[in-house]
């Protein structure tokens, strides 16, 4: 028998819990640029934990549309850049974490695939409604997939056929201490730099995400760290050696089980030596959306991350996360 899906969600809404002090948490999301996301960049914000003994999970969905093309001097020339990253990918990960006497064991399994996609037409649709400028997606084919970077005239990334494998595995310990949680995760390139599912080089991260000022309806949280990234097989010669990574972020409570919230994700440069800001660039992203929480300590976020300041993140990405206890 069919069960309709809205009144299930109203009784849901509408079943009465306790209004405890609310305590948001931050959206498990970075940025997905196809060329920056395989360094393993943290989530920050989710100040949370399992209980002693007890085992927290999640799987993560981020599905992202990205359009941008530039070049700097002239083509075929010594010094000169092109790049066009026109690409779909699907990120799904599943996740795991143990406390263990008060020490937290994590493990973030990813699955990463690239292809021409599907969201051309509506991404389209969209900028005409809203007057959002474009950065020359209409120009390009729809639903194509080509991810290239030339350099003095050489193609050195050149992608044009759907891939998709594991991605970059990481592990990580952290310690909750009071409101926040300090973290260090370590990235092994299980994943196939050629793919663009991972970076082909160790990494690493330490970060501290910590809950902010909050009220009965209302509350804050943020996170601060820095990534760390070895010689590996993506654009050796332009990797940075380590990266700034921060995040603030704040949630309104609409009913005790219903929330939105808004957050702002950056990071400083993960490559340098080049002219070109897909690459050079520092990224910001802004995500909106919201959670419902199933119970006490399993909840469902629900996201848009868009890029404001062009290039150096996706066009947009929708995130989707079910999370129990992290």
């Amino acid at each position: 028998m069919r069960y309709p899906f809205w009144p299930a969600l109203v009784m849901l809404l509408c079943a009465p819990t306790p209004v405890l002090a609310y305590e948001p948490v931050g959206f498990a999301h970075s940025n997905q640029h196809v060329l920056m996301q395989v360094h393993g960049l943290p989530e920050l914000g989710r100040a949370l934990s399992p209980e002693a003994g007890e085992i927290g999970w999640g799987l993560d969905v981020d599905w992202t549309s990205e359009y941008t093309a530039d070049s700097s001097g002239a083509a075929g020339m010594p010094g000169s850049e092109a790049i066009v990253l026109d690409a779909e990918t699907v990120q799904v990960g599943l996740r795991g974490a143990l406390n263990l006497g008060g020490w937290l064991l994590e493990a973030d399994l990813p699955y990463v695939t690239h292809s021409g996609g599907g969201l051309d037409s509506f991404i389209d649709d969209w900028h005409d409604w809203t007057g959002l400028p474009t950065g020359g997606r209409e120009q390009a084919p729809r639903d194509r997939l080509l991810i290239r970077y030339e350099r003095d005239g050489q193609a050195i990334i050149n992608l044009q056929q759907a891939t998709g494998g594991l991605g970059d595995v990481q592990l990580a310990v952290a310690r909750p201490v009071g409101q926040t949680v300090v973290r260090m995760a370590v990235k092994l390139p299980t994943g196939d730099a050629a793919k663009l599912t991972g970076s082909g080089g160790l990494g690493g991260s330490m970060t501290v995400d910590f809950r902010g000022p909050s009220g009965r309806w209302w509350g804050t949280w943020g996170g601060v760290g820095a990534l760390v990234m070895s010689d590996g097989d993506l654009l050796p010669r332009q990797q940075r050696r380590w990266a700034g990574v921060g995040s603030l972020g704040l949630g309104l409570r609409l009913h005790e089980r219903l929330e939105a919230k808004v957050e702002l994700y950056g990071h400083t440069p993960l490559y340098q030596d080049s002219a070109l800001g897909q690459l050079a660039r520092g990224a910001l992203v802004i995500t909106t959306g919201g959670a419902i929480r199933l119970s006490n300590t399993t909840s469902l976020d629900f996201a848009v991350a868009e890029n404001p300041v062009a290039k150096s993140a996706p066009d947009v990405s929708f995130h989707f996360a079910l999370r129990h206890a992290i």
